[in-house]
């Protein structure tokens, strides 16, 4: 998928159509990066959010709360209204805001009971090898990313949302991600920025994470406290999954991995923490076998045909990431000289409650 330019005027989050669709979703966010070298999962890129808003089209009888109290056709997400606006309303939550995103990596959550995504931070080290080119290693030192409070310094930006559903369908409705999701440079970003910085925006990732559901009438305490009950349901959207610049090929050969434009590449993404990892881990050519204790193959949205989640008429509770991979691939040694990014994610829901 190719990036497309974007239409500004439009920026509307879980925003209902007629037809097949019922609403459809947007993130906009403008994304500020500071030049800076690093490698994968190195803590050295700074990513700072400018812009986030979500807004929704209450005229399907869909609205959006980030308490579970007041619910309306819009919010907006700044480090205010998710940490500081919530002290009373809504005063259990674990909100995370990002001055500036930095790499981390997550494969979400590796159990339908968790309701956090499995978030690791990583501090990349290098070693001396002894060998007769006395030539040095890069290793990991990874550690779980902690969600048991509010916090406003956050690597990520984590928050929760709650979505009621009063259009009445007798059964749930699918939600889909809608086609024209995308990630994109503002569109006065020169064409030499552009390239230089194809790399970091190939490593973006927004994840969803459904919780449950409850009836319109439950108490608020009991919306806000909402549990998986071993049945939650999560997607990682990674934009731009076979696109591969010429920087990132370049870089993917000092590994041994080869990398060709237009063809996808798995990320092993970290599910445990762990000392001395090898970044490499499971691709082709590095001669690293895949540690599947500290590794897994992160699974990403790529075919927007399928239904992510079901919603029913009731208030929903969601939870969303929006993160820096450090163990994509395209994220290798990359310079950024700094602009801003548009991410657009939108959600599709049909009306298949009322046809079972």
């Amino acid at each position: 998928m190719g990036l497309k330019k974007i239409n500004k005027k439009t920026v509307n989050i879980f925003k209902f159509k007629n037809r097949r669709t019922l609403f459809w979703v947007t993130f906009l966010t403008a994304i500020l990066l500071t030049a800076s070298t690093y490698a994968w999962l190195s803590s050295a890129l700074n990513v700072r959010i400018n812009f986030f808003q979500l807004s929704v089209s209450s005229n399907t009888g869909l609205f959006i709360s980030l308490d579970g109290i007041e619910f309306s056709d819009s919010v907006n997400i700044s480090m205010d209204s998710i940490i500081m606006d919530l002290k009373e309303t809504y005063p259990d939550h674990v909100n995370q805001w990002s001055y500036g995103l930095w790499p981390v990596s997550s494969n979400g959550i590796l159990s339908p009971n968790n309701d956090k995504f499995d978030v690791f931070i990583g501090d990349l080290i290098r070693t001396r090898l002894r060998n007769p080119n006395d030539t040095t290693k890069k290793l990991l030192n990874v550690v779980k990313a902690e969600e048991k409070r509010a916090n406003a310094s956050s690597y990520f930006v984590a928050f929760d949302i709650f979505l009621k559903n009063s259009s009445g369908s007798p059964n749930p409705d699918n939600l889909f991600f809608e086609e024209n999701t995308i990630i994109d440079y503002q569109e006065d970003t020169s064409e030499e920025i552009r390239q230089s910085m194809s790399n970091i925006m190939n490593s973006l990732r927004v994840g969803v994470l459904k919780i449950g559901s409850l009836p319109h009438n439950t108490p608020v305490k009991e919306i806000q406290n909402m549990k998986c009950n071993n049945s939650c349901e999560m997607v990682i959207y990674e934009p731009n999954t076979n696109i591969h610049t010429v920087d990132s090929i370049e870089a993917a050969e000092n590994y041994g991995i080869t990398l060709i434009d237009g063809i996808y590449v798995p990320t092993y993404g970290i599910i445990k923490e762990g000392k001395r990892l090898d970044h490499i881990n499971g691709h082709p050519g590095t001669g690293v076998p895949l540690d599947s204790e500290h590794f897994a193959i992160q699974n990403t949205v790529k075919d927007f045909s399928q239904p992510i989640f079901q919603v029913p008429n009731a208030i929903t509770k969601a939870r969303v990431y929006i993160w820096l991979e450090g163990q994509d691939v395209d994220s290798l040694e990359t310079y950024s000289k700094g602009t801003s990014l548009d991410i657009i994610i939108n959600f599709i829901k049909d009306l298949a409650g009322y046809e079972v």
